[in-house]
């Protein structure tokens, strides 16, 4: 076959079909986001943008919502450096659409009329158009590497080799990006692995690659050990965020590509994909894995196994297995991740894809065998339009904006205006209501994320708490919760004097919903109204609460808040833990310098108690001063009189951590390099001969889809790799 003269172990053809379907990938990508080009903020369900956004502080692990994916999120904070927030916000939903395209041109293999069908419906199927919606874009990105993973899987089982270093490396990018891609693209190991009649090698090589891209959770270990705060999971999870079942049953719902769990809310997409397309999809999908189970068994086998895979633990606990489903959950390390079912559909996605692709190929390869009969030819011809009314039926909820459903967003002139009154500084602005996920006008009353954490330059205080039935929160942080009772309780009065010790200096309330439901703030005695508008009402702080208040006193929250309301709490520190010392109420403050995102400056003083607005850590340490948890969940230092750094030390191993992590991505990369060093040799040292000899096409008779049609080998026979050329060249 014909190299690439610059890289003679290069299928040149290969190589191009593969770039014209990630062009095919891109073009549709164009397509889809075209309108969100425009000025404005992209803000979807779980994806928001705005003009201050910045790194969270779960990078630094004092968020526990935050700590997943770190080395993506350093990426995608370096991007929005360069092109800005609003540009980052649609440009990496772009790349999902030529990574994808290109990932499954690489894995389905043959000519154009199997890769071009494959590359179109990786991009345009009603799973992309749930995730989009849903501003699931981390997790759309890891999906797109799994088809990469999984071409260079079947390709490094083909060259039985004891290690492939471009599989682990495309699984440790998936893992590095989202989470989920841990279990997804295990699953897909095993299936290559094992699928057809496993050889030992085969499973060693599965189990050293897996080993190997583990590593990029290094940072993982240190969360673990330094006991850094996460997000509580349970069995309730499992409940809100099971499978949707449409009109036609949960089995017929999620073999058609759907089920995303908020069902027909107001952020999820009305799919016009009727009946008809769906069954002609599915059956395309269907026959093609089939026709490739027995032509390439070594990719038809694991394909049509992951279709299967994805539609039994997609149905979760609704489906056959889901008393094994529930044990996994609460037994197994870390699959606590897959707590929505509906992501493993993610494999039967890529499954399709591929089918849909074989189906075409041989459809179009039937029609235009003139030596067929006429009505032979008409059938196939007619099967091959309605194949593609599975496109036409999902297109239109895709392109331009998710069929105009989401445009982007103009935050309002009061937004703007409130932030030129607070500017700048390290004390926080509460964000009322407290939502995690809520409506706006300015969406289009879609429910979105919260965004004002990307808006305003100071930091944001703002729900966690996702609110889903049963499940009211997964948050497992003490301010959080601390601020939850006193919203529900109205304040008691005294709503600043009660935040200040959260270091919260503004109050921001949206009034586009529920402003009656917090009709309380203008009753509150220390609460100043500097803005109102329409959509804002921004307040003031009166009361003071951090740095050297010297004083303490003990108490849990009911103490605290009888106190305030009777006037009798100043900014002494409330210990629950029996502690306290000094003259109160106490009228000191201040004397804190924030010097960077883990650490603080406490200047010389009176000897006493410091506040420090920051989630209570053990892992905050003041040079072998006592530090204790205010009854507000923020830290408290028993300092001296001189000055004091108070540091949050498991950010230094958490450093580390991360640096191993793209570290062992890193090396990956260069040993999938190196596994091509015979190639990359041959640069220079090929003669010019031989160059033409590869570059001369052969004389062997062509078959319908453009490849050599010569007799397999007897080695191609006994893998089972003759008749496809399915991931021939990854």
């Amino acid at each position: 076959m014909p190299r690439h003269k610059r890289l003679p172990g290069i299928d040149a053809a290969a190589a191009r079909l593969t770039a014209e379907s990630a062009l095919i990938g891109l073009i549709s990508g164009i397509a889809v986001i075209a309108p969100w080009t425009r000025h404005g903020y992209l803000l979807l369900l779980d994806w928001v943008a705005g003009p201050n956004q910045a790194l969270t502080p779960g990078l630094y692990g004092l968020d526990p919502a935050a700590l997943d994916a770190l080395p993506y999120r350093l990426a995608t904070h370096a991007l929005r450096e360069v092109v800005g927030s609003g540009a980052t916000g649609w440009l990496l939903v772009l790349c999902y659409f030529p990574l994808a395209a290109g990932g499954i041109s690489a894995l389905a293999g043959g000519g154009r009329r199997r890769r071009y069908p494959a590359a179109l419906f990786v991009c345009c199927n009603p799973f992309v158009v749930e995730r989009i919606q849903a501003g699931h874009v981390a997790f759309l990105l890891s999906v797109a590497l799994l088809c990469w993973l999984l071409a260079s899987a079947i390709r490094a089982r083909r060259r039985g080799r004891w290690f492939a270093a471009r599989p682990a490396g495309w699984y440790a990018l998936a893992m590095a990006v989202g989470p989920h891609a841990a279990w997804l693209g295990g699953t897909c190991f095993l299936a290559v692995a094992l699928l057809p009649r496993p050889r030992r090698q085969d499973l060693i090589r599965t189990v050293i690659m897996i080993a190997c891209a583990a590593c990029i959770y290094a940072y993982a270990v240190v969360v673990v050990l330094s006991a850094i705060l996460t997000v509580r999971v349970g069995p309730g999870d499992l409940e809100v965020y099971a499978p949707h079942a449409g009109t036609g049953g949960l089995f017929t719902t999620l073999i058609s590509l759907r089920g995303f769990w908020r069902g027909a809310a107001d952020s999820s997409p009305q799919l016009t994909l009727g009946f008809t397309a769906g069954t002609v999809m599915v059956l395309g999908a269907i026959a093609g894995l089939a026709r490739l189970c027995r032509r390439d068994p070594v990719a038809g086998a694991p394909l049509t196994a992951l279709a299967v895979t994805g539609l039994l633990l997609g149905a979760g606990i609704e489906g056959p297995l889901a008393g094994a489903y529930r044990f996994a959950f609460n037994h197994l390390p870390l699959f606590a991740a897959m707590r929505e079912q509906q992501k493993w559909v993610a494999l039967t996605m890529i499954a399709y894809a591929v089918g849909v692709g074989v189906t075409a190929e041989a459809l179009a390869s039937l029609c235009f065998q003139t030596f067929r009969p006429a009505i032979v030819r008409l059938a196939c011809g007619a099967a091959l339009l309605a194949l593609g009314g599975g496109y036409a039926g999902t297109a239109p909820s895709l392109f331009w904006g998710l069929g105009g459903s989401v445009t982007v967003s103009h935050y309002p002139a009061s937004w703007y205006a409130a932030d030129k009154i607070m500017g700048p500084g390290t004390e926080s602005v509460l964000f009322l209501p407290w939502h995690e996920y809520q409506p706006f006008g300015f969406t289009g009353s879609r429910t979105v994320g919260t965004p004002a954490g990307a808006f305003f330059q100071r930091p944001v205080l703002s729900s966690d708490a996702v609110e889903l039935g049963m499940v009211r929160t997964n948050s497992s942080s003490r301010r959080m919760a601390y601020i939850q009772r006193l919203v529900v309780d109205g304040g008691h009065g005294v709503f600043g004097r009660l935040v200040a010790p959260l270091g919260v200096r503004y109050v921001a309330l949206s009034r586009e919903r529920e402003a009656e439901a917090y009709a309380w703030l203008d009753q509150q005695r220390d609460l100043e109204p500097v803005l109102r508008t329409d959509e804002m009402v921004l307040y003031r702080v009166r009361s003071s609460g951090t740095g050297r208040v010297v004083s303490a006193r003990s108490g849990d929250y009911d103490d605290v808040t009888a106190l305030a309301s009777g006037g009798e709490l100043g900014n002494e520190a409330v210990l629950p833990d029996g502690t306290g010392g000094g003259v109160v109420p106490s009228e000191a403050s201040g004397r804190i310098t924030r010097t960077s995102s883990t650490s603080w400056h406490i200047a010389a003083g009176t000897l006493g108690w410091v506040v420090i607005p920051e989630e209570w850590s053990s892992g905050w340490s003041a040079g072998g001063a006592p530090t204790r948890r205010t009854v507000a969940g923020t830290v408290a230092v028993e300092a001296g009189n001189s000055e004091l750094d108070l540091r949050y030390t498991p950010w230094r191993w958490l450093r580390l951590g991360i640096a191993a992590s793209l570290l062992s991505l890193l090396v990956l990369l260069t040993a999938g390099l190196l596994e091509h060093r015979r190639e990359l040799s041959t640069w220079w040292s090929v003669p010019a001969a031989v160059t033409r000899r590869a570059r001369r096409p052969s004389r062997r008779r062509a078959g319908p889809d453009g490849s050599s049609a010569g007799r397999p080998s007897a080695r191609s026979r006994r893998d089972g790799t003759a008749g496809s050329g399915a991931g021939d060249q990854r």
